[in-house]
């Protein structure tokens, strides 16, 4: 592999050096992907209804084309007011909930959909569907998001031109290869919501021929970067959505103001603001009484959204220096927050600074003060027929949340949070290995944004997208010897149209000089382990350890790795492995598909005494092959 840029990093602790490595990071596709043209049906097998009561048939009598042999998708459905979400999807895989054969987006320009609008049967006015809810949103599963329906990533919204009406139009979404999780996404997603007002309307329009359209030329090559890593609570956009709530949460609920002998404070203290502005970004503290209030308990990342009562704290600003507090109360609005952004707002204050801690005192049930790192303050009262709502427990919810998609992978970082005046005070500075889980929980769109950074953290190592999923971040002391050696970093933090990983001193090489790069192991060969063996990457078989004893038709448990030239996993592989063996009578059950390189074979056995290997085979690609150490199988006993 060769290195193709190597910018010397200044102020770093030890010299330090990056490299991207070109090794299929980003790769050229000159071929579309026709992913249905509905000639003889809907694909059952691959098309779903995740959400909602809508639906999709089989139409032979409309076809984009003209073509009477072929035909198209027709897509319905009922606003109905308690399901006023409706979702429809198409999986990439072998069959409609099969998460396991991502297909890269960045590989192609737009996706393009021909659709006509059902007007005698939409009772809906196609005016009325393009300027309320969520319009046409056309989004994409990511395979990380694991089936999590609150992780689709949005390609756009569609406007169903007005002349789809009585013919039909070909739509063009256009595909950004900085999205987060478009390199593998594993389904894609037609939704809408619609608002009350919408409800009892019927909905139809048909699809037809959708297509990806291959980029002419590849996709640029990722850049990468490192900056230095700050200790403390890190809260990082890196979930999909504007509106997701990066939060943790205190795992008890005796934090309410109400009924307390003295005054009680809330306060938190930003270490780092956003980086280049908070530009709407926020800080926020929810607190939430637990009694009957909370739909989906008090880990609830919605929480500000879903509870029926809630107490808001804002901090937040512009593109220039200080922010501003808010503070704002919610009462009997369950699923919703217009009344914080109307006469819920009881104060503001501003402050010239970010960085230090604000403060948030409750004098008494109603009087509140807030304090501001710059030195100004507020006093105001909360109505007294409001705080009744707020007897009780209560938990509360420290976190950020971005609010427009440019701040999609921005950050904040506090050093500590309190809660003076309750039965059991909270103090915590984030200053260790991980986040006190006794104290709090992770209620977050993106948990893996929530985190707090060790001291011994050292740098976030980050690349741009497109770059292969599986992209691996390697390290070397010396150019001349040796070889690339894979970080332990664990999974990668999404940042909109970047990725970085957090570079600990524990699994940085020992020494003054340190490379660093993002390569891609080439899958090769697989290799097989037997009870007994574990891998050994970088050594002459891969392996280590000797097979346990088998007998004759005694069932045991093998594992197939995908791996590159030197035995190292590689991963992201989703071939399906099957098994075979010199032993006539060797028995297992069906072939088994990768998940992130490995398949995990339970339950096979040898039918014949003797000595006999064992030889995986990939499905996909018949030359991946990879052959067992010989087992001496003995008799049953």
């Amino acid at each position: 592999m060769k290195p193709m840029q190597m910018p010397v990093l200044r102020g770093l602790s030890r010299a330090a050096a990056v490299f991207f490595l070109a090794a299929g990071l980003a790769r050229a596709q000159n071929t579309n992907y026709v992913i249905d043209t509905f000639d003889t049906g809907v694909p059952s097998q691959w098309w779903a209804t995740w959400w909602g009561n809508g639906a999709i048939t089989w139409d032979s009598t409309q076809d984009a084309n003209g073509d009477p042999n072929s035909g198209s998708a027709y897509i319905t459905a009922n606003t109905i007011d308690s399901q006023n979400t409706y979702v429809i999807a198409r999986s990439f895989g072998g069959w409609a909930w099969d998460n396991g054969k991502p297909v890269n987006f960045t590989l192609f320009t737009n996706l393009q959909i021909w659709i006509k609008w059902d007007s005698d049967n939409s009772s809906m006015p196609l005016s009325v569907f393009n300027s309320s809810g969520d319009r046409l949103g056309v989004m994409i599963h990511p395979q990380s998001a694991n089936w999590d329906g609150g992780r689709l990533v949005s390609l756009g919204t569609v406007t169903i031109p007005e002349e789809a009406s009585n013919r039909w139009v070909r739509i063009n979404v256009p595909i950004n290869p900085q999205l987060a999780g478009i390199e593998e996404a594993t389904a894609l997603v037609f939704k809408r919501w619609d608002p009350s007002e919408n409800t009892g309307h019927t909905i139809a329009f048909w699809i037809d021929n959708i297509e990806l359209q291959a980029a002419v030329a590849p996709p640029p090559p990722p850049t990468v970067s490192v900056v230095p890593a700050e200790p403390g609570l890190n809260l990082i956009a890196s979930g999909a959505g504007q509106y997701q709530r990066q939060s943790i949460y205190t795992r008890g609920d005796t934090y309410g103001w109400m009924g307390a002998p003295g005054p009680v404070t809330y306060s938190v203290t930003i270490k780092r603001p956003p980086v280049g502005g908070w530009n709407g970004f926020q800080v926020h503290m929810f607190i939430a009484p637990t009694q009957d209030n909370l739909p989906w308990g008090t880990g609830d990342s919605a929480i500000d959204w879903n509870a029926t009562n809630i107490v808001f704290v804002q901090i937040s600003g512009g593109a220039g220096p200080g922010a501003t507090a808010r503070f704002m109360v919610k009462t009997n609005q369950g699923s919703g927050n217009s009344m914080l952004w109307s006469y819920g707002t009881l104060a503001t204050v501003d402050s010239d600074v970010s960085e230090g801690t604000w403060q948030v005192v409750f004098n008494n049930s109603t009087d509140v003060t807030i304090l501001t790192p710059g030195g100004t303050s507020t006093n105001f009262t909360i109505p007294a027929e409001w705080v009744q709502y707020f007897n009780g427990p209560a938990v509360v919810h420290v976190g950020a949340q971005p609010n427009s998609f440019d701040n999609l992978g921005k950050s904040v970082i506090l050093s500590r949070v309190q809660i003076t005046g309750v039965p059991t005070p909270l103090d915590d500075s984030f200053s260790g290995n991980s986040l006190n889980t006794d104290l709090w929980g992770i209620a977050a769109e993106n948990p893996a944004g929530v985190l707090v950074v060790p001291p011994n953290a050292r740098y976030w190592f980050r690349w741009t997208l497109p770059a292969d999923s599986d992209a691996i971040v390697m390290a070397r002391t010396n150019l001349t010897q040796g070889g690339w050696t894979e970080l332990a970093a664990g999974a990668p933090i999404n940042l909109g149209g970047a990725r970085q990983v957090l570079l600990t001193s524990d699994i940085l090489p020992n020494s003054s000089t340190l490379f660093l790069a993002l390569g891609k192991r080439v899958f090769t060969k697989l290799l097989v382990l037997l009870p007994g063996e574990t891998a050994a990457p970088g050594t002459p078989t891969g392996r280590s350890g000797t097979p346990d004893p088998v007998m004759v038709w005694t069932p045991f448990d093998l594992t197939v790795i995908a791996v590159d030239e030197n035995w190292y996993p590689v991963r992201g592989v989703n071939h399906v492995i099957t098994l075979s063996s010199d032993d006539m009578a060797f028995t297992f059950g069906n072939d088994v598909q990768m998940v992130n390189g490995v398949a995990n074979f339970p339950g096979v056995y040898f039918g014949n005494e003797g000595t006999f290997t064992i030889t995986a085979t990939s499905v996909d690609d018949p030359t991946k092959t990879g052959t067992s150490t010989p087992v001496r199988v003995g008799p049953l006993q």
